[in-house]
C-alpha cells in the first residue's frame, strides 16, 4: 500500500468515527448503554465497560519520575514527568488509545520486555485495546520487530489481561 492511499484511509476512518461520535452522542443512556453492551460482545471485551469511552480530554499525570528518582535524578524525573507524560502524552494530536498502541509498538520493537513494556500494555488496556485487538497488535509487529519479541510480549500481555 502506498503511502497516499494508506493516509486517505486513515483519514476516511477519522470521519467515520467521528460521525460515529456524533451519532452515539444523540442517543438516550438506554441506547447507549445498549450500544457499549453490543460492542463488548462483539469485541470480546468481557470487563464489563467500554474502556475506550474515555473523555477526550482526561489528562495523563505521571509521578514516576520524581517518586522514584527525584532525589537521585531530579532534571531526568522532571524530563519524565513533565515533559514525556506531561506534554507529549497530554498532546491531542491523537487520542489516547492509539497513543498507547504506538507506544507498545515501539518497546516491542526495542526487545523492551521489563517493567515498562507491562506497564504499557497494562495503559492500552485502561485506554480501550481490548485483547483481541492488543493481540492483532503483537501479531502484527511479530512481522516487523521480529518473532522472539513477539513472544515475550505475549507472555506480559496475556498476564495483564488475565487479571
Amino acid at each position: 500500500m502506498n503511502f497516499e492511499l494508506w493516509l486517505f484511509s486513515i483519514k476516511r476512518l477519522a470521519q467515520t468515527m467521528d460521525a460515529a461520535k456524533l451519532i452515539y452522542d444523540g442517543l438516550s443512556k438506554e441506547e447507549q448503554e445498549e450500544l457499549k453492551k453490543e460492542y463488548e460482545a462483539y469485541v470480546g471485551n468481557t470487563s464489563g465497560s467500554v474502556a475506550a469511552a474515555h473523555d477526550p480530554h482526561e489528562r495523563i499525570v505521571q509521578t514516576a519520575g520524581r517518586d522514584n528518582l527525584g532525589s537521585f535524578a531530579p532534571e531526568f524525573a522532571r524530563f519524565n514527568d513533565d515533559i514525556l507524560f506531561g506534554e507529549n502524552w497530554n498532546n491531542a494530536d491523537i487520542d489516547l488509545k492509539t497513543r498507547s498502541i504506538v507506544t507498545v509498538v515501539v518497546l516491542i520493537a526495542q526487545g523492551i520486555t521489563d517493567s515498562s513494556l507491562r506497564f504499557h500494555i497494562l495503559n492500552a488496556k485502561n485506554h480501550g485495546v481490548t485483547q483481541k485487538e492488543m493481540a492483532a497488535v503483537i501479531t502484527h509487529a511479530a512481522f516487523y520487530a521480529g518473532w522472539p519479541k513477539a513472544w515475550a510480549a505475549f507472555n506480559i500481555a496475556q498476564e495483564v489481561y488475565s487479571s
